[in-house]
């Protein structure tokens, strides 16, 4: 058996286990995009209006290679037009006045799709990009990720059986998985965990059925998309293992497992130079976030390089093996076949080659059902009760689309102050959850209350904005689950971009990409370490701490709009005992009960702090919105997949 198969083997059904957390101007584009410009003959743009060009991509963040047909339509300004894409896979349409209008694609063999599109004059072009998933991969834009938890004798059912899962005790956590699984049938975490429970029995059949229900119930699940991925490299199918790991990347971005797997699978197909460039990257973030795991990487990429024809580069990657990681079982084979390739007698105490490994799990219980863990010796495993850090993974961004940084933040601020200046205030019903999470990473029972959520709108400090939230018409601190009171978090978005605060920060645009389906401008900060005005605070009844944190920010290509944030900290702050801070934001379009106009507010947070050497998790959900203006009120009714209800990846 080769080192990569026992290399995705020895993997086991870690990757099975993973659950994701249950511009002034156009762009500027890469040449392969000009050609869709307008020949020199072509009609000029009249100066009131903009030369539009929608660019379709499919899933991959590869230009359509269909045929395609773009509406343009706007109700309101009495316009109805279609466009098509021909030899190419843009639409363009000429003089578009800036305004709000709909785009709706179609195309043979994917699903139609209808996005939102804001036009603004910054130049005499404007460029925007829509993803186009097939027909099997269409998902819809649900208004969040995390889903509420489960009553706690369901919760505390599950917690045994992620707990026995854990002590690989495989067949005493399926049968915990499958009494859970006849009260809640409807949960895609829940079969996937029993999925893993068969891979620990070797029940491959079983395994692949639940984790096929898993995805039945969420076509993009990332735990049983990697798991079915592992199962088809077991049994000789990577081309199906591509498509499985792939669409987790698409998806879900890729740390070093989701790498692992590509790796291992484009070389089962002999694809070598992909798969070398796939186990780099799982060796990069395998060594940036849990250096014990980079041995079964370095491995994978050693015997990539070896098979390259790179004798040389294998060497020293065995060599990194034996030298980092001596007493891990992956040193013995790195140092077995570094004297192979060097012509040397294997040591006498080197292992004989394993023609069959049992599949090592190696689950542990997280927020609500299971993350897992990179594997590592047993007494340095510690159950992740929170998702990674922003930098544990990286998102499949567009080959050849670029953005300018500062534009894409200047249209994003434009856009979310013209809506918010319109309202002095909006309420809506948050709905909060506290959660202890103990040292296994089972969560306790949650404590949950109601209150009236309500957001002040100021201006301050020129053009910028500043929003002050209370509950119950003040702080009402008595009144939350806990002692440990959450403030501010659903405004952090609107605080990234406002001018009075950009200085603080550095941003990068790492690209375009897709989130929930959207084309999405990804936009890197950190702050700057000589920043006096932080954005995040914790305070105590003694003192005030500012906290200095990273992040991601994910800005619509069509409309500018925020889809979410996601922060950690740039490093834990000892003095007031925080070690870690993670906070995750979606917001999402919610609309007028009457008239046309909607508004793109946050509809969940998620936040998970370690402090004192206490762990917890808090969910806000945000329903019902209304919006006072300065001039008249009207109601804003909850998105039109409840979040309440709905729980997506």
């Amino acid at each position: 058996m080769s080192i990569l198969l026992r290399n995705v083997l020895r993997l086991g059904i870690l990757s099975a286990a993973f659950l994701a957390q249950l511009a002034s101007g156009s762009p500027v584009l890469s040449s392969r995009f000009e050609d869709s410009s307008n020949p020199p003959d072509a009609p000029k743009v009249q100066p009131d209006g903009v030369l539009l060009k929608v660019h379709l991509l499919d899933s991959r963040g590869l230009p359509l290679a269909n045929s395609a047909e773009v509406r343009l339509f706007s109700v309101t300004r009495k316009l109805d037009v279609t466009a098509g894409t021909q030899q190419s896979s843009s639409a363009e349409f000429q003089n578009v006045q800036p305004g709000d209008y709909e785009l709706e694609i179609t195309s043979a063999g994917f699903s139609k799709t209808t996005q939102h599109l804001h036009v603004v004059k910054r130049s005499d072009a404007l460029s925007v990009f829509v993803y186009l998933p097939t027909e099997s991969e269409a998902v819809p834009d649900g208004p969040g990720r995390h889903s509420r938890p489960l009553k706690s004798d369901l919760q505390n059912e599950i917690n045994r059986g992620a707990d026995l899962l854990q002590k690989k005790q495989f067949e005493k956590a399926a049968n915990q998985f499958s009494k859970a699984v006849r009260t809640i049938r409807e949960n895609p975490d829940l079969w996937c965990l029993l999925g893993m429970a068969e891979l620990g029995q070797q029940h491959n059949d079983e395994a692949r059925q639940d984790l096929d229900r898993s995805l039945a119930l969420n076509p993009v699940h990332e735990g049983a998309l990697l798991g079915l991925a592992e199962l088809d490299l077991k049994s000789g199918q990577p081309s199906a293992a591509l498509d499985l790991a792939g669409k987790a990347y698409r998806y879900h971005g890729a740390g070093w497992r989701t790498h692992f797997l590509l790796a291992s699978a484009y070389a089962q197909s002999d694809r070598l130079p992909e798969a070398e460039s796939h186990a780099r990257r799982a060796v990069t973030f395998a060594e940036r976030n849990a250096a014990p795991d980079a041995a079964p990487a370095l491995m994978l990429l050693a015997d990539i390089l070896s098979r390259e024809g790179k004798p040389i580069e294998a060497k020293q990657t065995w060599q990194r093996v034996s030298d980092r990681f001596p007493s891990s079982p992956e040193a013995k084979e790195a140092v077995d076949h570094f004297q192979k390739i060097s012509g040397e007698s294997p040591a006498p105490d080197a292992p004989p080659p394993v023609e069959g490994l049992t599949l090592d799990a190696l689950p542990e219980i997280g927020t609500q059902f299971v993350r897992s863990q990179p594997a590592r010796p047993v007494r340095e495993q510690e159950s992740p009760w929170a998702p990674g850090d922003v930098d544990a993974r990286e998102y499949l961004t567009a080959d050849g689309v670029a953005c300018k940084t500062d534009e894409v933040l200047d249209l994003a601020q434009d856009r979310l102050n013209t809506q918010l200046l319109n309202f002095e205030r909006f309420t809506a019903t948050e709905h909060v959850v506290h959660q202890e999470i103990e040292s296994s990473g089972a969560p306790d029972p949650a404590l949950e209350k109601d209150f009236s959520y309500i957001v002040f709108v100021y201006p301050y400090s020129g053009n910028s904005l500043y929003l002050e939230e209370s509950r119950d018409g003040g702080a009402n601190y008595s009144a939350f689950p806990t002692g440990m009171v959450t403030t501010g978090i659903n405004s952090l978005g609107v605080a990234l971009l406002q001018p009075a605060n950009r200085g603080g920060f550095t941003y990068q645009c790492e690209g375009l990409t897709s989130i929930r389906g959207q084309a999405a401008w990804q936009i890197r900060f950190e702050e700057k370490p000589d920043t006096t005005a932080s954005i995040r605070r914790w305070r105590t009844n003694k003192a005030s701490y500012n906290l200095r944190v990273k992040g991601r920010l994910w800005i619509t290509s069509t409309t500018f709009d925020m889809l979410r944030i996601q922060t950690d900290l740039l490093a834990p702050v000892r003095d007031l005992g925080l070690t870690r801070d993670h906070l995750e934001v979606d917001y999402g379009p919610v609309s007028f009960q009457s008239g046309n106009q909607r508004l793109w507010l946050p509809w969940n947070a998620n936040m998970y702090m370690e402090f004192r050497h206490k762990r917890f998790h808090h969910q806000h959900f945000l329903t019902d919105y209304m919006l006072f203006g300065v001039d008249e009120t009207q109601k804003v009714g909850s998105p039109k997949d409840s979040p309440a209800q709905t729980a997506t990846n």
